[in-house]
């Protein structure tokens, strides 16, 4: 019924697929065994540090139209195809101190989780990766990267963030998340497209 070769065939791939000996093309079995999910930081912490000395975070989700997609995609030359967008609002005494959205990117392969802080006129804050799934990259973590996010807005030109060598991939994500972010604020808060 089968050829001696086919059967060779047919026994190697069963026990690959038993054993599990195929490794993914992008990597390595080195990096494989390093492949596991950094968490940085939990949302309670994240918020403490988005948020300092807030007596109240509130979560303000917002449905969004075809106006306002068009709006954010055309600030940070992206496609949006979420209908929603979640920001949560740091409080003190019931005034505004600040806004941050959670979001997730794909870095090489894997998502990026990373909350960015925007200050009221829409500048943003501070920029923090709360987990991290890639065994390459991680340095977009540093503040020497991260701090190039500071004080822009939806109107700045992402195009001149510094690149890290080797991390290529996860720089795009950072970019690509944060002007998306800034892009939303303004729309919504500051433009308050309908």
């Amino acid at each position: 019924m089968f050829s001696s070769r086919s059967k060779t065939f047919l026994t190697f791939f069963i026990v690959v697929s038993i054993f599990g000996f195929f490794i993914p093309a992008s990597f390595s079995e080195e990096e494989e065994k390093v492949l596991d999910v950094q968490v940085y930081l939990t949302k309670k912490q994240a918020f403490e540090i988005a948020f300092p000395g807030a007596d109240k975070i509130d979560r303000e989700k917002k449905w969004l139209t075809d106006a306002q997609k068009k709006a954010i995609g055309e600030l940070c030359l992206q496609r949006i195809e979420t209908n929603r967008i979640t920001f949560y609002v740091g409080k003190r005494g019931g005034v505004p101190i600040g806004y941050a959205i959670i979001d997730h990117e794909i870095g090489k392969s894997f998502p990026i989780t990373f909350m960015t802080v925007l200050n009221e006129e829409g500048t943003v804050r501070d920029v923090e990766i709360m987990v991290y799934r890639e065994p390459r990259g991680w340095e977009v973590r540093y503040p020497s990267f991260m701090d190039q996010f500071t004080g822009r807005t939806a109107d700045s030109d992402y195009r001149t963030v510094n690149s890290i060598t080797g991390a290529t991939l996860s720089v795009r994500a950072m970019v690509k998340g944060v002007s998306r972010a800034t892009a939303a604020y303004k729309v919504l808060y500051l433009s308050k497209t309908p």
